[in-house]
């Protein structure tokens, strides 16, 4: 090889390197690093070495030889954890990046030292240099927020960011070999970075997609639970009755009211009081978490549902609270529990409410009548 061809290649073996480093950091080694990189470099040096014997390539910068890198494929599958489909769209993703930087490096070689590939290469390499912190610190932890959460919205969205990524890929090798391939002008060079710069914000306004959805659900799951005890709130506690009414379906409804809690917040303090009511929330969260769910309905009132007729066992447990003492801010003073049977055809969410709260009512008052 001699030295015009070895400055020809120059630019092709640099980006195969950001290549392979950029697709690394997306994706998860089953190896250590040297050993990974160690398969990655023979495997590229014999593909190297075979593309020279038998395709003879040239160097126009249009990525005309970038569909045979998914022969990468073969050693990706052996050192990474990804299925293949994930790999496709990492390998796409990094493409954008690796063929946009050499593609505008020969465009820009073309226009002001054409035929010259030490500029080329020169060019590249500043541009890399230039874009790689960003890179990889910036843009690739945020594709890789959005490949671990787009598929919790929709597993749909999942495919439509391969085909994206696929499309994004092939249209920069379809721009550059059709349009791009050819002498240097400052219009084919804005066309391009046009296209890169298109592809970028498209990038970017997923991100922002993805994220604020996030916070959506996540302000939504906030004004659905209380914040002291952090079961459900009453909102949640309507919407989960309403839906058991749609539904037709058989349900007991609990509400408890903790006996004397004025007391608790007067003798230890209203800090203690707050960890009376979490330490309560818990172990009621504990009692129905395999049938139910538990609100704190407000103050010192919790509702609980349990699905189908509750066991009276439970029923008992729950007033006797005998795990209290595990992690305990003081003394247990005791609960007032209403149950209430629903069966079709039901009442009004509030017609519920109202009448398991009657029944807590008069056995806290039976309750207190005996202890006097």
């Amino acid at each position: 090889m001699n030295e015009l061809s070895f400055l020809q290649y120059l630019p092709i073996l640099e980006l195969l390197v950001f290549n392979l480093i950029s697709i690394d950091k997306c994706l998860h080694r089953k190896y250590s690093a040297a050993r990974t990189g160690s398969v990655l470099a023979l495997f590229s040096v014999a593909c190297f070495f075979l593309s020279i014997l038998f395709l003879r390539p040239s160097f126009k910068g249009n990525g005309s030889l970038s569909l045979c890198g998914f022969i990468y494929l073969i050693p990706f599958r052996i050192l990474y954890k990804e299925k293949m489909p994930v790999m496709i769209v990492i390998i796409c993703f990094c493409w954008v990046y690796t063929l946009g930087i050499l593609s505008v490096a020969q465009q820009a070689g073309s226009l002001l030292f054409p035929g010259s590939y030490l500029f080329i290469f020169t060019v590249e390499s500043l541009l890399f240099l230039g874009t790689a912190y960003p890179f990889y610190k910036k843009v690739i932890p945020r594709y890789i927020f959005v490949l671990d959460n787009i598929s919790a919205f929709d597993k749909t969205w999942y495919s439509y960011l391969a085909v994206s990524n696929c499309l994004y890929f092939l249209s920069l090798v379809v721009v550059n070999s059709m349009v791009l391939d050819g002498a240097g002008s400052l219009l084919r060079l804005s066309a391009l970075v046009l296209l890169l710069a298109t592809i970028s914000i498209s990038y970017f306004i997923l991100y922002k997609l993805v994220l604020d959805s996030i916070r959506m659900n996540q302000l939504e799951q906030a004004a659905l639970r209380d914040s002291l005890t952090g079961i459900g709130n009453r909102v949640q506690l309507w919407n989960h009755l309403n839906t058991l009414l749609a539904k037709g379906l058989t349900f007991s409804v609990l509400f408890m009211d903790l006996d004397h809690f004025k007391m608790v917040n007067d003798r230890y303090g209203h800090m203690t009081g707050d960890l009376y009511l979490k330490h309560f929330a818990g172990i009621i969260a504990s009692l129905f978490q395999d049938a139910g769910e538990v609100y704190r309905f407000g103050g010192d009132e919790f509702v609980a549902i349990y699905n189908g007729i509750v066991p009276q066992k439970l029923v008992e447990e729950l007033k006797e609270c005998r795990s209290w003492n595990d992690g305990a801010p003081c003394p247990f003073n005791q609960v007032s529990v209403g149950v209430l049977i629903c069966r079709p055809p039901h009442q009004t969410v509030d017609q519920i409410l109202r009448h398991v709260d009657q029944i807590m009512y008069q056995n806290k008052l039976k309750k207190q009548a005996a202890d006097s």
